[in-house]
This record gives structure tokens, C-alpha cells and sequence, in this order.
């Protein structure tokens, strides 16, 4: 478990990218979304505070499971969250509408396979800061943090995203 805690540390996004990637991923108040990795819980804050989804974190690191639910409670979105005290390449992300990951490089290969087979036709996924390594992103936006940190999102669309990568290699095979 020290070898995977690790591979992801808690690197926390700030509230400004967190509010642009649920606006990129026109997230909706009928809908679910999962934090990979929620730390503190303040993607899941957001998301049931402001947009009205029911959110979900997975975190492996303990303390930060109580960290989370502490935030969520206090924000007062504890009904309209869940923390799951999990590893996330072993969290079923199926039945979800939005994913959000703030991931490690050292994942993102792992984690574009498993969002390649898990995720249901249509889901939203955001990346902050690392993108899948073979798919291409439908948008890309860059958020200057007023240090020498420019944050970049990647959104991905399961089906149309996978569906692009898929038909560029076939195209590069004919030819």
C-alpha cells in the first residue's frame, strides 16, 4: 500500500480549475460524478455544492478518507457525497456520468485503459495537468495560476473520444 500511495500523491486542485473542469464537463445537477483520488474532498464540495450532482471520492490514503468526509460534512454536502476508501484501479467508474482525475504521470497509461473499458458510452472525463497518453483530448484549456504553474485541463468524451483514437490508427494502418 506504501508503493501505491506513492504513485499517487495528494496534490490538490485549486478551486478555479475544479470550477472550470465541471464547466467544461457541463456537469448537471441529475448527475453523478467520481473523484480518482479525491483528497481533500473539494472537487466533491463543488460538485454537490454548486452544480447539485451527487459526488463520489475515491481515496486510497486513510487519513485523507476522514479529511474528505470532515470537509464534505462541514461544507454541509454531506447527503449529496460518498467517500469510498478504495484504490481506484480497483473502483467500478461504470455507472458514472463525469469522471475528474488529478493523476500522477506514472498512472496515466493504466488509468487510460481502465477509462477505455469501464466508462459507459457519453461520460464526461476531465483531466488536470496529465492527459491519456494515446488518446487526443476534444478540448484542452490552459489556467494560469499566477505562479509559474499553468494549469491545463483535458477533456475526454468515452465513445467519441476512444472512437477518434481508434479510427486515426486505423487510418495510419491502410496507409
Amino acid at each position: 500500500m506504501d508503493r501505491a500511495l506513492a504513485e499517487l500523491p495528494y496534490l490538490p486542485s485549486p478551486e478555479t480549475v475544479v470550477r472550470k473542469a465541471l464547466d467544461i464537463a457541463e456537469l448537471k445537477d441529475d448527475e453523478t460524478l467520481v473523484d480518482l483520488g479525491c483528497g481533500d474532498g473539494r472537487v466533491l464540495v463543488i460538485a454537490a455544492r454548486y452544480y447539485g450532482a451527487f459526488a463520489v471520492g475515491v481515496e486510497l490514503n486513510p487519513l485523507l478518507v476522514k479529511l474528505a468526509q470532515r470537509e464534505c460534512r462541514l461544507a454541509g454536502v454531506e447527503s449529496r457525497t460518498e467517500i469510498v476508501a478504495a484504490d481506484l484501479f480497483t473502483f467500478d467508474v461504470s455507472p458514472f456520468d463525469v469522471i475528474y482525475v488529478y493523476p500522477s504521470p506514472s498512472i496515466t497509461r493504466r488509468l487510460e485503459f481502465k477509462l477505455q473499458v469501464e466508462c459507459k458510452q457519453g461520460c464526461r472525463v476531465i483531466l488536470h495537468d496529465h492527459p491519456l497518453p494515446s488518446v487526443e483530448p476534444l478540448t484542452v484549456v490552459s489556467i494560469p495560476s499566477g505562479r509559474m504553474h499553468v494549469h491545463e485541463l483535458y477533456f475526454y468524451v468515452a465513445g467519441k473520444s476512444w472512437k477518434v483514437r481508434r479510427e486515426r490508427v486505423l487510418k495510419v494502418r491502410r496507409e
